[in-house]
């Protein structure tokens, strides 16, 4: 493997050593490009064409590979992951409990997003709130306008699209009683806000859900378009692997208790705890060491039509064309 491979992907710790030079990469270079926002990367990446490889969000990614797209080859990793408990924002005189948001009017930037999707599954499965009984509103959550990244067939859900006005004016005016959105809104900033997460202590929720389901939601994936598998193949394997050396890497940063790797008192302690919750490889790679947090998600995806069916975990993974 000897020619350059460009790939795209968010400036995290676990990621440096791709760009540093730190990680090698086979026989060929890693022409790695960091890049600040997920919006600007994806973009770039499916709008704008660049890179041979990049993170994407994993709810795009599997959309797209349901629908029969086989232009991009899906990789077990997966740079992004959070809990989510934290993404459900209301006014801070509103809705005090989730099951309250039956039948209420939630505001979505777009409903192929990931945090999203883990979101409204976990309201589901966890605080029976009926999706389909929920009003949403699609639409910018600080500006307004925005569009979704994929065309779904949505029957069944009552969804409305918002183009003059953002979603955190309609949740601070009332004619929202909650948001579901991974970037806080605007008015979710500061003491006293008006606006205030629905889970007010949404760590130790979301502690409690890894303890008892073993779940790290994954956020993003790793892509590589076909034309570069099929000129080489063994480029695939390659980034999985200089991937995982580097997360890997980081991770050894992360627990050294020495001299902190991060401008975060405790962060070693905290890498400590979750290490305790999640097990040493707190950030896994690869499709095994994931297996039920990609089958929650898949039946979320299916639940909600981001799927028509419910993919399996080898069809998502798959490098061969599915003509599905």
């Amino acid at each position: 493997m000897s020619s350059t491979v460009r790939v795209g992907f968010g400036d995290y710790d676990h990621t440096r050593d791709l760009w540093n030079g730190r990680v090698s990469f086979g026989e060929g270079e890693l022409e790695a490009t960091p890049v600040d926002s997920p919006e600007e990367l994806f973009s770039r990446f499916l709008d704008g064409g660049e890179w041979d490889a990049a993170e994407l969000s994993l709810a795009v990614a599997t959309a797209r590979r349901a629908q029969g797209d086989d232009s991009l080859i899906i990789l077990p990793v997966f740079p992004a992951r959070a809990y989510r408990q934290s993404s459900v924002f209301v006014r801070a005189n509103g809705i005090a409990e989730a099951a309250e948001l039956n039948g209420a009017r939630i505001g979505i930037p777009v409903w192929a997003q990931t945090a999203g999707i883990y979101a409204r599954g976990v309201l589901a499965s966890d605080h029976g709130v009926d999706l389909r009984s929920v009003r949403w509103v699609q639409g910018g959550v600080d500006e307004p306008g925005r569009k979704e990244p994929v065309d779904l067939d949505l029957d069944g859900f009552d969804i409305r699209r918002e183009t003059d006005r953002s979603l955190d004016d309609l949740l601070t005016s009332g004619e929202l009683d909650a948001v579901i959105t991974a970037r806080p809104p605007a008015s979710a900033q500061g003491r006293g806000a008006a606006v205030q997460r629905l889970f007010p202590k949404f760590t130790f929720d979301e502690m409690d859900y890894a303890k008892r389901s073993g779940i790290f939601p994954i956020m993003h994936v790793l892509v590589l378009r076909r034309a570069a598998y099929d000129r080489n193949p063994a480029v695939a394997d390659e980034l999985v692997r200089s991937f995982t050396e580097a997360k890997d890497r980081s991770l050894r940063r992360a627990l050294s208790a020495v001299v902190p790797s991060y401008p975060l008192p405790w962060a070693s302690a905290n890498a400590e705890r979750a290490r305790g919750l999640l097990g040493d490889d707190f950030w896994p790679y690869g499709v095994e060491a994931n297996r039920a947090t990609l089958e929650v998600f898949l039946g979320y995806s299916a639940d909600q039509g981001i799927t028509a069916t419910r993919l399996s975990i080898d069809e998502l993974f798959t490098r061969e064309p599915t003509g599905l």
